[in-house]
């Protein structure tokens, strides 16, 4: 009874130091133990005897795992495999009729990181005086939250500015501008998402009391890496306009089409280029729309500028209103 019971146990034993990952490399030395990520041209296996241990994936020749691990692929898809092996170049996944090629596996196990909110708080502001009496202060924000399959995003801004009057010495306000919005994205994959926004504006000087659109539709984001991205959203919107002065009301059914591209130039500076626009799918000659175009750069870990140019674009303003408004702003804030 007791040899069976020490033949069992010795079994027990033999089968745990069997069931683990295995790495072979180049030279035919093989390590055991259980892999615990790859990422930069580096696999690290946790080995009972050794402890981690690191080696370039350039020197593994074969790499099998006993249970199934996150496969990150160098254009951020997500695959949760076993890894049977490594033939011709190629992973061979357990279950899969193709492999995962050696050279688009970006990461094993990738680290999974807490969602943080991200974005960035500025200011702008001026004073004059002498011929010319003149204040003016602005500021936006925006932040976002990514999760892996949602992202929210919400942001806002003001400009207010006035003039002193010459011969009346009087204040007179000339810019009272406000908005505020927010959009919510749904990821189908790394690369596909549906989305739903709505956005409020207020601009006394374009008699406009309250600007509303709301909608929702699907995106892809074309380019995303260290460097460059690029997106692009279509959807159904509503808009609303309501203006200050007797002006009717208008509302309508829009299409919503949206594009953002950002480049990084170097560490510090990038651009940031985006353009939104509402064609009425009602009226041809109802279309609104929004191009931004900005320079950031980074002052310090945490303090940022920016050089802005705003074009606002309404078809059908309220009377005697120019249909462009453009504005230019320096800022200078800080980012999260």
């Amino acid at each position: 009874m007791h040899k069976l019971l020490h033949a069992a146990v010795l079994a027990a034993l033999s089968a745990g130091a069997l069931a683990q990952d295995k790495i072979t490399l180049s030279n035919g030395d093989v390590l055991t133990g259980k892999i615990k990520t790859m990422a930069d041209g580096k696999v690290t296996i946790e080995s009972p005897v050794l402890g981690d241990v690191t080696v370039p994936m350039s020197n593994v020749s074969d790499m099998t795992t006993q249970a199934q691990v996150d496969l990150q692929t160098k254009s951020g898809d997500l695959l949760k495999r076993r890894i049977m092996g490594i033939e011709g170049g190629n992973l061979r996944l357990e279950g899969d009729t193709t492999a995962l090629g050696l050279a688009n596996l970006g990461q094993i196990n990738p680290p999974k990181l807490e969602p943080t909110w991200t974005g960035s708080a500025t200011l702008n502001g001026l004073f004059a005086t002498g011929n010319t009496d003149r204040r003016a202060v602005g500021g936006a924000f925006d932040a976002s939250l990514r999760m892996p399959m949602d992202r929210i995003s919400v942001d806002a801004a003001f400009d207010y500015a006035d003039n002193k009057n010459v011969a009346t010495r009087e204040w007179e306000l000339n810019q009272r501008r406000a908005g505020a919005g927010i959009k919510y994205d749904r990821f189908l994959d790394t690369k596909t998402y549906f989305w739903v926004t709505s956005r409020v504006l207020g601009d006394t000087f374009a008699d406009l009391d309250l600007r509303f659109t709301g909608g929702g539709g699907i995106g892809y984001t074309w380019i995303e890496d260290k460097e460059t991205t690029l997106l692009t959203e279509v959807g159904l919107a509503y808009v609303n306009e309501n203006y200050r002065s007797d002006t009717p009301s208008t509302s309508y059914l829009a299409a919503r089409v949206f594009y953002r591209l950002t480049h990084a130039f170097s560490e510090t500076t990038k651009l940031v280029h985006s353009g939104e626009f509402f064609p009425s799918l009602e009226d041809g000659d109802d279309i609104y729309c929004q191009i931004r175009t900005e320079l950031v750069t980074s002052l310090s870990a945490s303090m940022l500028a920016s050089l802005a140019h705003v074009l606002d674009y309404d078809n059908t303003p309220a009377p005697d209103r120019n249909r462009q408004d453009h504005r230019v702003l320096l800022s200078i804030g800080w980012k999260f």
